[in-house]
């Protein structure tokens, strides 16, 4: 994720993640910020996928993206997909869980870009109700 995007959920003016594909099934979102953070720094909890299809009700239009979304603006082809964040917590590792990290101790082969599954092993080592919660 870039910023200003990050920043926008952290600070609450952003209260939906919109997506093209649908997650279903997640209830959080482990976000990777791009360089110069280069780590996963934040963790959402999320609702289930509201999505533009015919007989689903419009989001609330509460936060950025939310009308353009509703709208079916033309920036905002091909998100059909609408994640509530409904919490963020900050990874309490100083930076958040590097790239050095995530390649070294956790296997993974490249930074996450994209729906990423989670590895076990992150999910052990930094629970995540045990981060701190910002909003």
């Amino acid at each position: 994720m870039n910023d200003p995007y990050m920043q926008q959920i952290i600070d609450g003016s952003k209260t939906y993640e919109f997506r093209k594909y649908s997650m279903m099934g997640i209830k959080r979102i482990w976000f990777y910020r791009t360089a110069p953070h280069s780590a996963i720094t934040h963790v959402c909890e999320v609702e289930p996928a509201a999505s533009r299809g015919p007989g689903h009700d419009p989001l609330p239009e509460d936060g950025l993206g939310n009308k353009e979304f509703n709208d079916r603006h033309a920036d905002w082809d091909g998100y059909d997909f609408a994640y509530r964040i409904n919490s963020v917590y900050e990874i309490n590792a100083s930076g958040g869980i590097k790239w050095a990290t995530l390649r070294d101790e956790h296997g993974m082969k490249g930074p996450p870009r994209g729906r990423v599954t989670l590895p076990q092993s992150i999910r052990e080592q930094f629970k995540w109700a045990e981060q701190t919660k910002i909003r």
